[in-house]
């Protein structure tokens, strides 16, 4: 939930907060796609592993837009495939990290680019949302 002090609650009218994107350097947080240019289904079938479809990119996105669950997809900076679904509950201040495969693996990059591997888009991407979520909304983040 985001915290304001100006008012009490009932007297503001707050827009639904949309989906953001969180740099977090060599990692990126973006919302989930299902469309034509990209698409994370597959990647959040193999993260939760379990089949998933359009349908829960769009109740995540309501979701959101509700300030009851923020989902994203991190990513490595040259690529937009998701390496890892991370899920914030802003009720409770829990974080979920479900990678989309073994975290000793190496993502094929760029030589000149230092290697790097899911766990590393894992470790990134919890640190960058836990900052947003501290910085932004003003919670504190407990394991899952």
């Amino acid at each position: 939930m985001r915290n304001f002090d100006c008012a009490p609650p009932f007297l503001v009218k707050l827009p639904p907060m949309e989906p953001m994107d969180l740099n977090g350097g060599r990692f990126y947080a973006r919302n989930l796609l299902a469309d034509d240019r990209i698409n994370d289904i597959p990647a959040l079938s193999a993260a939760l592993d379990t089949e998933v479809d359009a349908e829960f990119v769009a109740e995540a996105k309501r979701k959101w837009e509700a300030d009851e669950e923020y989902t994203w997809a991190v990513c490595e900076q040259t690529n937009v495939e998701m390496l890892v679904f991370a899920r914030l509950n802003p009720t409770s201040g829990t974080l979920e990290l479900f990678p989309t495969a073994d975290l000793t693996t190496v993502l094929p990059n760029d030589p000149i680019l230092e290697p790097v591997t899911i766990g590393d888009a894992q470790r990134v991407g919890k640190d960058t949302i836990s900052r947003w979520a501290q910085g932004f909304l003003g919670m504190d983040i407990k394991p899952a």
